[in-house]
């Protein structure tokens, strides 16, 4: 059977539903508000990515086309401007709109971290920390004053977690594991890099299996998943095969399996122009078209791997490092302002505090077991993925939230420890 977690002794932090619902609230409200004066502050301007996911929105909403600004179909991932598209329909193609969408977003995120929370502690104190440290994140913040597919990959990833706790300890599995499935394919669409979160369900099923001593509720559940991702994923192949000759999920994955797997790799982003395939690069683009192209590229990575064997096992290390490092502030953040590097400097300290506690967390008592051996799963899937292209910092966001809602139990537990030891003194 799959264990829980006894729950938190009622003290301080067990609060009404009632006021529970209005704390989460204000924690959405203090989050939203911080967002907007991120975006009021920076006012990141539209270029490289950002543009792609405008011109892409932009283009489905006012033309019926999805194209990024040179004219690709499929190499960026088309999730992200798949949903801002109908809001752009409604409202207007701005950026103002795709911040709005941001938003909301990041209340759904801090719902789900918040329900994640009691899922694996059992107590409503413990969900609102978690969903308050989420809301003064910083690269939380930075993210959703932008276009960034991140913005939509965490809650994607976030309900994925949600839906294999509910598969693990049996709550309507079949139907829970369809929403899985969806929320899976949708992700997959939004990017590639959640090809591996299955394995946070794979560990599900695995325990629905051991606590139902029965292989059919898990191998039902297991065909939900299929058919749900397969629901999702079936559209945007059929549209890929019209767009670009082939069914495919992405023309960006060979791509970026070139850029992390050329003579001039590093384990870290390296553009194009700094390849050997330079030379004649957008040229060769056109001639080839984007599904040619992106089959010249994956050979040209393969063949690169298959001649260094040893240096792709020495890139593929320093990519699971990378992944993991800080956000450092470098000399343009000291130049720039105190205040900026001061910003920098926290944040650091804020990355550092949520991975220690976050990693700790796991020999907590006070956490699940089921959830445990789930995030575990999930974590490590979503990190060994990127092994295989580079490593860019915003990268591992969508992942940090689970490291949140396995630190926040032990801050609660503590502050429960805390107010326990002072209730004789004040009775005193």
């Amino acid at each position: 059977m799959t264990s829980r977690a006894s729950t938190i002794q009622p003290s301080i932090l067990e609060l009404s539903p009632r006021a529970c619902s209005v704390l989460l609230a204000a924690i959405v409200l203090v989050a939203v508000m911080l967002r907007v004066a991120g975006e009021w502050v920076l006012k990141h301007p539209l270029d490289s990515d950002s543009l792609a996911y405008f011109t892409m929105a932009q283009g489905l909403a006012e033309r019926g086309e999805l194209a990024d600004m040179y004219g690709q179909k499929a190499f960026y991932s088309a999730g992200y401007p798949l949903l801002l598209a109908p809001f752009f329909k409604a409202f207007g193609s701005s950026v103002g709109t795709a911040i709005a969408v941001n938003l909301l977003l990041c209340a759904i995120s801090i719902g789900l971290i918040f329900r994640l929370t009691i899922a694996l502690s059992g107590h409503r104190g413990a969900g609102l920390i978690a969903a308050a440290i989420y809301a003064l994140w910083f690269p939380g913040i930075w993210n959703a004053t932008m276009l960034a597919k991140e913005n939509l990959s965490t809650p994607l990833l976030l309900g994925i977690a949600l839906c294999a706790v509910g598969i693990a300890r049996g709550d309507r599995p079949a139907g829970t594991a369809l929403i899985a499935g969806l929320l899976w394919g949708a992700a997959l669409v939004t990017g590639g890099s959640a090809l591996l979160l299955c394995l946070g369900v794979a560990a599900a099923l695995l325990m629905l299996w051991r606590a139902r001593n029965s292989f059919a509720p898990a191998f039902s559940a297991g065909l939900c998943v299929i058919a749900g991702a397969a629901l999702v994923l079936a559209p945007w192949l059929y549209a890929t095969n019209q767009m670009v000759g082939r069914p495919v999920l992405t023309t960006n994955a060979a791509f970026n399996l070139y850029l992390g797997h050329n003579p001039a790799a590093t384990g870290k982003f390296v553009s194009i122009a700094d390849t050997p395939l330079a030379k004649d690069w957008e040229a060769t683009r056109l001639r080839l078209g984007e599904v040619g192209n992106a089959d010249r590229l994956q050979t040209e990575a393969l063949d690169w791997i298959e001649a260094n064997p040893g240096r792709t096992a020495e890139l593929a290390a320093l990519k699971l490092a990378y992944f993991w490092q800080p956000n450092l502030p470098d000399a343009d953040d000291f130049a720039a302002s105190k205040s900026v590097a001061a910003i920098r400097v926290f944040e650091v300290a804020q990355y550092a505090l949520i991975l220690l506690l976050g990693l700790l967390a796991f020999r907590s008592r006070r956490i699940a077991s089921d959830g445990k051996w789930i995030f575990a799963a999930m974590i490590a899937g979503f990190w060994l993925i990127h092994a295989a292209a580079y490593i860019i910092v915003r990268y591992r966001d969508p992942a940090i939230p689970l490291l949140i809602v396995m630190a926040a139990i032990p801050v609660a537990v503590g502050i429960e420890r805390l107010s326990a030891r002072r209730a004789p003194r004040d009775a005193a």
